[in-house]
């Protein structure tokens, strides 16, 4: 199949759908091949977790596009199509099923990847990862006679499931190896509140422990964990996180967390660009990685300008994400690996609050903020600005955010 000018997209998750719209709506003229592996029309996954699960929408509504704007933007979708091989020299992409393609430029939008388990009685029915609609729909149906769930791995895709499912009156225990979840991302004090947050809630929350052995005759009956304790289950839900999908792969494409891109998603290879989850990019003089949506959107579309027109607008997101558990919606803005101190503004114990992470020169790095939404748009500009703030003037809520000037020590 030739034709010269022609941008190919390899995956159609977030990143994929929103570059390939970015590049239509931004004056390419040319052909734009969109392909996925994935043989549903691409979907959204964060609702998968939550609204999908509990019934509150239906499968046409995580769609992230009516299938017939691919057709208006003249995207060519192409789905069930797994990559085999990539020719940088003759600018070719072939696929598992004989086709090749060739293209001017090619993005690697190919997301993440799960981690999974491997362990005694894995292969029971009952047992799910949550990444595709596929696997969604399985848990859907599956869970309808639930009664009691094992949800192993307390991150915020487990966390949001626990209360989900709680919501569909499942009794739902969850099981961590760490003593705190997600402490090396929200710190000690706020992932005491996320164990707190759940108990109270009815989420039976295991630390310090791992299963290690499913017991059943067909269907999962039984979790058997590391610590000797033994949990009725009809159902399993494993998340232990997942790494970043770098499969498509060539000889010459630098990976480092991710495929290593530069401020405006080139990788190491001419024409060759990657966004969103499978990416690791420059933040604040440092490569990161993170797997958030707004993030995929947004570096997405920042690349597809790039594509465009070549290095024209460098990427300069605030990483940022969003949970909802339990009826609280909680926001995480900036990234910080380490912080020297936190600052609480308002009260843990009302479920109100935003906590700062400031490192040694008290500048914010990162703020958590739990039912304040008020407060995202100035914690986001005090995050991009890099100024040092007085942790006193931060903590007192009779001080605006959004009027703080810098306050030095």
């Amino acid at each position: 199949m030739s034709d010269k000018n022609t941008t190919v997209i390899t995956g159609a998750g977030i990143s994929g759908v929103h570059a390939a719209e970015s590049l239509r709506k931004g004056g390419y003229q040319g052909r734009i091949v969109l392909m996925d592996r994935d043989r549903q029309m691409p979907y959204d996954r964060p609702p998968l977790s939550k609204e999908w699960i509990t019934g509150e929408v239906d499968e046409s509504s995580v769609l992230l596009r009516d299938p017939a704007i691919y057709e208006k933007l003249d995207i060519d979708l192409k789905l069930g199509v797994e990559v085999t091989d990539i020719d940088s020299v003759r600018k070719t992409i072939d696929t598992k099923d004989g086709s090749s393609y060739e293209w001017e430029k090619l993005m690697l939008a190919t997301g993440s990847t799960l981690r999974t388990l491997s362990i005694a009685g894995d292969d029971l029915q009952g047992i799910f990862y949550l990444r595709r609609m596929a696997d969604a729909i399985a848990m859907k149906q599956h869970i309808e006679h639930v009664k009691d769930a094992v949800i192993i791995g307390a991150g915020f895709i487990g966390a949001e499931l626990a209360s989900s499912l709680s919501q569909l009156g499942i009794k739902v225990t969850i099981v961590e190896m760490a003593s705190y979840p997600m402490e090396n991302i929200v710190g000690r004090e706020v992932s005491e509140y996320f164990l707190d947050l759940h108990r109270r809630n009815g989420v039976d929350v295991i630390t310090e422990d791992s299963v290690t052995q499913f017991n059943g005759e067909t269907t999962v009956e039984e979790a058997v964990t590391a610590e000797g304790r033994r949990i009725p289950c009809q159902a399993v839900i494993i998340g232990v996180g997942v790494s970043p999908n770098t499969e498509v792969s060539h000889p010459q494409l630098e990976v480092e967390g991710g495929y290593a891109v530069n401020e405006y998603g080139e990788t190491s290879v001419p024409d060759i660009y990657a966004a969103g989850d499978c990416t690791s990019w420059p933040y604040h003089g440092s490569p990161i990685h993170v797997e958030h949506w707004d993030h995929a959107v947004n570096h997405a579309k920042t690349v597809a300008q790039n594509m465009i027109q070549p290095q024209s607008v460098p990427y300069t997101y605030t990483p940022y994400f969003w949970s909802e558990q339990h009826g609280s919606r909680f926001q995480y803005f900036g990234h910080a690996k380490r912080w020297s101190k936190t600052v609480l503004r308002g009260s843990i114990e009302s479920n109100t609050f935003t906590n700062f992470y400031l490192n040694d020169q008290n500048i914010v790095q990162a703020a958590f903020i739990s039912n304040q939404s008020k407060n995202a748009l100035p914690v986001r500009r005090m995050i991009q600005q890099q100024k040092a703030i007085d942790p006193d003037a931060l903590a007192d809520e009779s001080v605006a955010l959004k009027k703080m000037q810098r306050r030095l020590i």
